[in-house]
């Protein structure tokens, strides 16, 4: 008699929905991000998808995300349990980095040489300098500079991930709302991607979108990535962000 086929697990990667960018507290939804959640949940409930678990990291704008959907979802799914917290998906810190790069761009009279203060109210050239900065962060420029490298994050975020496939079972279908970075992480493993490769897909990340991996054992594939389906369908361009 045949083994019978052993069914691969599901991961859904959920980004968190608009922050709020050029506030004083980022790490908070608005009104955009809120409905953002709450259109997810009821595309993903009309196309019949249940949750066997739901995980998130820490930050504000991943639980507020994950408690918006679960709230929206949960009317219909009573079983859907209050989403897990683990700090291994949280995201790499911005601040941090930025802090690291005007540290290391002092002059010999401790004057920052750096553009950040000029740059930081303009969305475009913060986003380009932003990116420069990160990939100075992929080339170990700040490894001795106080923040969690890049590989020391990719392992924190893979933690997580085993965390969850030895918490579930086969064939079980799992929601973490997360961040762009640990999205791009968990991809960098599924498709053997340089960490260049893997961060330039962080960029593409939009904000509520769904990405899915599946797992069997140690081993990741990548179903889909970025789907913004759900918000396409609202037919609000409002809906359709990056931060």
């Amino acid at each position: 008699m045949p083994a019978k086929a052993t069914l691969m697990s599901e991961i859904y990667l959920i980004r968190h929905g608009q922050a709020s960018f050029g506030d004083e507290d980022y790490d908070r939804l608005s009104t955009v991000g809120i409905r953002q959640s709450q259109v997810l949940a009821d595309h993903l409930f009309a196309q019949d998808v249940r949750f066997d678990a739901v995980y998130s990291g820490p930050l504000k704008r991943q639980q507020d995300t994950a408690r918006a959907f679960c709230e929206r979802f949960g009317t219909r799914q009573a079983a859907l349990r209050k989403p897990v917290v683990l700090e291994a998906f949280t995201e790499y810190d911005a601040g941090s980095l930025l802090a690291a790069r005007t540290l290391l761009g002092r002059d010999a009279k401790g004057r920052s040489t750096d553009e950040l203060d000029r740059v930081r109210q303009d969305k475009r050239a913060f986003q380009t300098y932003f990116a420069d900065t990160v990939d100075r962060w992929l080339a170990g420029t700040f490894d001795n500079a106080g923040v969690e490298t890049w590989s020391s994050f990719c392992k924190r975020v893979l933690q997580g991930v085993r965390r969850i496939t030895s918490d579930n079972g086969n064939g079980r279908r799992v929601a973490v709302f997360t961040s762009g970075g640990p999205i791009c992480a968990v991809l960098k493993e599924a498709l053997d991607l340089s960490g260049k490769s893997a961060i330039e897909l962080s960029w593409q990340t939009m904000n509520a979108s769904v990405s899915c991996v599946k797992y069997k054992g140690d081993r990741l594939a990548l179903a889909f990535f970025n789907n913004t389906t759900h918000l396409l369908l609202a037919q609000d361009p409002a809906l359709l962000t990056y931060r």
